[in-house]
Protein backbone atom coordinates (compact mmCIF):
# COMPACT_ATOMS: atom_id res chain seq x y z
CA UNK A 1 0.00 0.00 0.00
CA UNK A 2 3.13 2.25 1.08
CA UNK A 3 4.18 1.89 -2.94
CA UNK A 4 0.66 3.26 -4.38
CA UNK A 5 0.36 5.99 -2.31
CA UNK A 6 4.50 7.34 -2.79
CA UNK A 7 3.53 6.93 -6.83
CA UNK A 8 0.39 8.48 -5.86
CA UNK A 9 1.83 11.59 -4.40
CA UNK A 10 4.81 11.43 -7.76
CA UNK A 11 2.08 11.97 -10.00
CA UNK A 12 0.77 14.33 -8.19
CA UNK A 13 3.33 16.93 -7.08
CA UNK A 14 4.39 17.66 -10.82
CA UNK A 15 0.64 19.00 -10.91
CA UNK A 16 0.72 21.02 -8.13
CA UNK A 17 4.42 22.37 -8.80
CA UNK A 18 3.68 23.29 -12.46
CA UNK A 19 1.18 26.19 -12.11
CA UNK A 20 4.26 28.11 -9.72
CA UNK A 21 6.35 27.78 -12.52
CA UNK A 22 3.71 28.28 -15.47
CA UNK A 23 3.70 31.91 -13.50
CA UNK A 24 7.50 31.97 -13.12
CA UNK A 25 7.94 31.59 -16.49
CA UNK A 26 5.34 34.13 -17.82
CA UNK A 27 6.18 36.79 -15.40
CA UNK A 28 10.00 36.16 -17.11
CA UNK A 29 8.58 36.46 -20.47
CA UNK A 30 7.64 39.68 -19.80
CA UNK A 31 10.43 41.07 -18.69
CA UNK A 32 12.37 39.78 -21.48
CA UNK A 33 10.19 41.22 -23.97
CA UNK A 34 11.21 44.00 -25.69
CA UNK A 35 14.55 45.29 -27.35
CA UNK A 36 18.20 44.98 -26.17
CA UNK A 37 21.30 46.46 -27.37
CA UNK A 38 24.50 44.13 -27.25
CA UNK A 39 26.99 46.24 -24.96
CA UNK A 40 29.71 43.59 -24.80
CA UNK A 41 30.54 40.31 -25.78
CA UNK A 42 33.30 37.86 -25.82
CA UNK A 43 33.33 35.10 -28.46
CA UNK A 44 35.66 32.12 -27.31
CA UNK A 45 37.91 34.79 -25.47
CA UNK A 46 38.21 37.30 -28.26
CA UNK A 47 36.44 40.72 -27.26
CA UNK A 48 33.87 41.83 -30.19
CA UNK A 49 35.13 45.46 -30.68
CA UNK A 50 32.95 48.17 -29.29
CA UNK A 51 31.86 49.46 -32.98
CA UNK A 52 30.24 46.36 -33.53
CA UNK A 53 28.89 45.81 -30.70
CA UNK A 54 27.06 48.62 -29.97
CA UNK A 55 25.47 48.37 -33.86
CA UNK A 56 23.86 44.46 -32.95
CA UNK A 57 20.50 44.60 -31.21
CA UNK A 58 18.13 41.54 -29.57
CA UNK A 59 14.80 41.32 -29.67
CA UNK A 60 12.35 39.07 -27.74
CA UNK A 61 8.91 39.15 -28.50
CA UNK A 62 5.85 37.04 -27.17
CA UNK A 63 3.39 35.50 -29.59
CA UNK A 64 -0.03 35.50 -28.52
CA UNK A 65 -1.04 31.78 -29.20
CA UNK A 66 -4.29 29.51 -28.15
CA UNK A 67 -2.88 27.65 -26.11
CA UNK A 68 -1.44 28.17 -22.65
CA UNK A 69 2.19 27.85 -23.93
CA UNK A 70 3.31 31.17 -25.70
CA UNK A 71 6.54 31.24 -27.34
CA UNK A 72 9.10 33.64 -27.36
CA UNK A 73 10.31 34.55 -30.39
CA UNK A 74 13.81 36.43 -31.03
CA UNK A 75 15.67 38.32 -33.93
CA UNK A 76 19.34 39.69 -33.81
CA UNK A 77 20.03 42.76 -35.75
CA UNK A 78 23.06 44.22 -37.30
CA UNK A 79 23.47 47.80 -38.25
CA UNK A 80 19.31 47.20 -39.33
CA UNK A 81 19.92 44.10 -41.09
CA UNK A 82 18.18 40.94 -39.37
CA UNK A 83 21.13 37.86 -39.31
CA UNK A 84 19.31 35.73 -37.41
CA UNK A 85 15.83 34.97 -35.58
CA UNK A 86 13.85 31.93 -34.11
CA UNK A 87 12.14 30.68 -31.25
CA UNK A 88 13.29 30.30 -27.39
CA UNK A 89 12.34 28.55 -24.14
CA UNK A 90 13.41 29.62 -21.05
CA UNK A 91 13.65 28.03 -17.15
CA UNK A 92 13.64 31.12 -14.67
CA UNK A 93 13.44 28.70 -11.86
CA UNK A 94 16.75 26.60 -12.28
CA UNK A 95 19.85 27.98 -11.11
CA UNK A 96 21.86 29.61 -13.23
CA UNK A 97 18.47 30.14 -15.28
CA UNK A 98 18.43 28.24 -18.69
CA UNK A 99 17.60 29.87 -22.12
CA UNK A 100 17.55 27.61 -25.42
CA UNK A 101 17.46 29.44 -28.49
CA UNK A 102 16.42 27.66 -31.68
CA UNK A 103 17.67 29.13 -35.17
CA UNK A 104 14.55 29.09 -37.66
CA UNK A 105 15.84 31.94 -39.97
CA UNK A 106 20.07 33.31 -40.65
CA UNK A 107 23.64 31.37 -40.96
CA UNK A 108 22.55 29.02 -37.57
CA UNK A 109 18.93 28.09 -38.59
CA UNK A 110 18.51 24.55 -37.71
CA UNK A 111 21.06 24.91 -34.69
CA UNK A 112 20.39 25.54 -30.95
CA UNK A 113 22.50 27.82 -28.66
CA UNK A 114 22.37 26.46 -24.97
CA UNK A 115 22.71 29.35 -22.13
CA UNK A 116 22.64 30.59 -18.94
CA UNK A 117 21.40 34.03 -18.43
CA UNK A 118 20.90 36.88 -15.80
CA UNK A 119 18.24 39.48 -16.20
CA UNK A 120 18.78 42.51 -13.61
CA UNK A 121 16.26 45.32 -14.40
CA UNK A 122 17.64 46.82 -17.78
CA UNK A 123 20.64 44.46 -18.15
CA UNK A 124 20.42 40.97 -19.63
CA UNK A 125 23.72 39.05 -19.73
CA UNK A 126 23.57 35.38 -21.58
CA UNK A 127 26.30 32.67 -21.56
CA UNK A 128 26.29 29.82 -24.22
CA UNK A 129 27.53 27.08 -26.60
CA UNK A 130 26.59 26.55 -30.19
CA UNK A 131 28.06 22.93 -29.72
CA UNK A 132 29.04 21.16 -26.53
CA UNK A 133 27.47 21.52 -22.66
CA UNK A 134 26.03 24.24 -21.56
CA UNK A 135 27.58 26.59 -19.66
CA UNK A 136 27.70 26.51 -15.45
CA UNK A 137 29.46 30.33 -15.24
CA UNK A 138 29.29 33.61 -16.88
CA UNK A 139 32.77 33.68 -18.62
CA UNK A 140 34.43 33.29 -22.00
CA UNK A 141 37.92 31.58 -22.29
CA UNK A 142 39.88 31.07 -25.54
CA UNK A 143 39.00 27.62 -26.58
CA UNK A 144 36.18 27.17 -24.64
CA UNK A 145 33.68 27.80 -27.51
CA UNK A 146 31.42 29.44 -24.73
CA UNK A 147 30.23 33.34 -26.18
CA UNK A 148 29.34 35.25 -23.13
CA UNK A 149 27.21 38.43 -23.92
CA UNK A 150 25.84 41.81 -21.50
CA UNK A 151 23.13 43.51 -23.53
CA UNK A 152 21.29 47.16 -22.00
CA UNK A 153 17.07 47.55 -22.45
CA UNK A 154 16.75 50.37 -25.41
CA UNK A 155 14.58 52.96 -23.63
CA UNK A 156 10.52 52.80 -24.54
CA UNK A 157 9.27 55.78 -26.13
Amino acid sequence: MTKWLLMALLCVVPVVAGKPMQDDVSAELKRLSGTWRLVDEIDDGKRTPGGEAKNTKLTFEIRLASSAFRPLEWKVEVDGKVVGEGTAAINPTSNPKTIDYLFTQGEETGNSFHAIYELDGDSFRHCGVLKGTRPAEFSSKPGSGQILTVFRREKRE
